[in-house]
Protein backbone atom coordinates (compact mmCIF):
# COMPACT_ATOMS: atom_id res chain seq x y z
CA UNK A 1 0.00 0.00 0.00
CA UNK A 2 1.06 3.41 -0.48
CA UNK A 3 0.42 7.34 -0.32
CA UNK A 4 2.38 9.87 -2.18
CA UNK A 5 2.99 13.13 0.33
CA UNK A 6 2.18 16.13 -1.36
CA UNK A 7 0.55 19.05 -1.64
CA UNK A 8 -0.87 18.88 -5.28
CA UNK A 9 -2.98 16.43 -6.62
CA UNK A 10 -1.49 13.54 -9.16
CA UNK A 11 -2.12 11.76 -12.05
CA UNK A 12 -3.03 7.88 -10.99
CA UNK A 13 -2.00 6.34 -14.60
CA UNK A 14 1.19 8.27 -14.33
CA UNK A 15 2.14 7.17 -11.51
CA UNK A 16 1.16 3.82 -11.99
CA UNK A 17 3.95 3.90 -15.34
CA UNK A 18 6.65 5.53 -13.57
CA UNK A 19 6.40 3.34 -10.65
CA UNK A 20 6.37 -0.05 -13.25
CA UNK A 21 9.51 1.18 -14.97
CA UNK A 22 11.01 1.81 -11.22
CA UNK A 23 10.17 -0.94 -9.91
CA UNK A 24 10.86 -3.39 -12.76
CA UNK A 25 8.81 -6.55 -11.21
CA UNK A 26 9.83 -9.44 -12.35
CA UNK A 27 6.66 -11.11 -11.78
CA UNK A 28 4.54 -8.12 -12.48
CA UNK A 29 2.11 -5.90 -10.50
CA UNK A 30 -1.38 -4.60 -9.90
CA UNK A 31 -2.17 -0.95 -8.89
CA UNK A 32 -5.25 0.24 -7.82
CA UNK A 33 -6.54 3.71 -6.56
CA UNK A 34 -8.28 4.06 -3.25
CA UNK A 35 -9.90 6.38 -1.37
CA UNK A 36 -7.85 9.29 0.33
CA UNK A 37 -5.16 9.51 -2.28
CA UNK A 38 -3.78 6.25 -1.55
CA UNK A 39 -3.14 2.87 -3.47
CA UNK A 40 -2.53 -0.53 -3.79
CA UNK A 41 0.51 -2.35 -4.92
CA UNK A 42 -0.27 -6.26 -5.22
CA UNK A 43 2.89 -8.07 -6.51
CA UNK A 44 2.83 -11.00 -8.12
CA UNK A 45 5.74 -12.59 -6.24
CA UNK A 46 6.87 -11.47 -3.05
CA UNK A 47 10.61 -11.32 -4.14
CA UNK A 48 9.17 -8.10 -6.12
CA UNK A 49 7.22 -6.92 -3.08
CA UNK A 50 10.67 -7.19 -0.60
CA UNK A 51 13.12 -5.83 -3.09
CA UNK A 52 10.74 -2.48 -3.47
CA UNK A 53 10.17 -1.90 0.54
CA UNK A 54 13.90 -2.63 0.76
CA UNK A 55 15.20 0.13 -1.03
CA UNK A 56 12.87 2.37 0.06
CA UNK A 57 12.56 5.61 0.54
CA UNK A 58 11.25 6.31 -2.99
CA UNK A 59 9.97 9.44 -4.35
CA UNK A 60 8.01 10.47 -7.26
CA UNK A 61 7.91 14.17 -9.32
CA UNK A 62 10.27 15.16 -6.22
CA UNK A 63 8.13 13.66 -3.69
CA UNK A 64 8.21 11.25 -0.99
CA UNK A 65 6.29 7.65 -1.58
CA UNK A 66 5.21 6.54 1.51
CA UNK A 67 4.95 2.48 1.17
CA UNK A 68 3.93 -0.26 3.85
CA UNK A 69 3.24 -4.12 3.64
CA UNK A 70 -0.18 -5.01 3.74
CA UNK A 71 -1.89 -8.17 4.16
CA UNK A 72 -5.49 -9.27 2.61
CA UNK A 73 -6.92 -8.86 5.90
CA UNK A 74 -5.46 -5.29 6.91
CA UNK A 75 -8.04 -2.41 6.77
CA UNK A 76 -6.81 -0.04 4.20
CA UNK A 77 -8.20 2.56 6.80
CA UNK A 78 -5.89 1.78 9.60
CA UNK A 79 -2.41 1.55 7.78
CA UNK A 80 -0.78 4.54 8.87
CA UNK A 81 1.22 5.90 5.61
CA UNK A 82 2.95 9.72 6.92
CA UNK A 83 6.73 8.75 7.65
CA UNK A 84 8.93 6.41 6.57
CA UNK A 85 12.61 5.29 7.87
CA UNK A 86 15.82 6.86 5.94
CA UNK A 87 19.46 5.97 6.44
CA UNK A 88 21.44 8.65 7.31
CA UNK A 89 25.51 8.73 7.01
CA UNK A 90 26.95 11.39 8.99
CA UNK A 91 30.34 12.57 7.66
CA UNK A 92 33.25 14.59 9.46
CA UNK A 93 32.36 13.94 12.98
CA UNK A 94 35.24 13.57 15.21
CA UNK A 95 36.74 10.39 16.59
CA UNK A 96 35.52 10.84 19.98
CA UNK A 97 31.90 11.85 18.51
CA UNK A 98 31.39 8.57 16.80
CA UNK A 99 29.07 6.58 19.15
CA UNK A 100 25.76 5.24 19.50
CA UNK A 101 24.42 8.10 21.86
CA UNK A 102 25.57 10.63 19.35
CA UNK A 103 24.01 8.98 16.57
CA UNK A 104 20.70 8.39 18.88
CA UNK A 105 21.13 12.11 19.68
CA UNK A 106 21.27 13.23 15.67
CA UNK A 107 18.62 10.88 14.93
CA UNK A 108 16.30 11.92 17.60
CA UNK A 109 17.13 15.56 16.11
CA UNK A 110 15.83 14.41 12.74
CA UNK A 111 13.14 12.76 13.56
CA UNK A 112 12.92 9.68 15.79
CA UNK A 113 15.77 7.27 16.03
CA UNK A 114 15.79 3.70 15.25
CA UNK A 115 18.86 2.21 15.27
CA UNK A 116 22.29 2.84 14.16
CA UNK A 117 25.05 0.22 12.65
CA UNK A 118 28.14 -0.95 14.49
CA UNK A 119 31.29 -2.34 12.56
CA UNK A 120 32.66 -5.42 13.79
CA UNK A 121 34.66 -3.72 16.73
CA UNK A 122 31.43 -2.61 18.72
CA UNK A 123 32.09 1.00 17.01
CA UNK A 124 29.75 3.91 15.17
Amino acid sequence: MGRLLSPKSFHPEALQTTLREAFNPVKGMDFKLIEGGCFLLKFFHVVDRDRVLDRCPWAYDKNLLVLAPVEASDDPNLVELNHCDFLIHIHGLPLGKMTKEVASFIGNRLGKFKEVDLDRLGEV
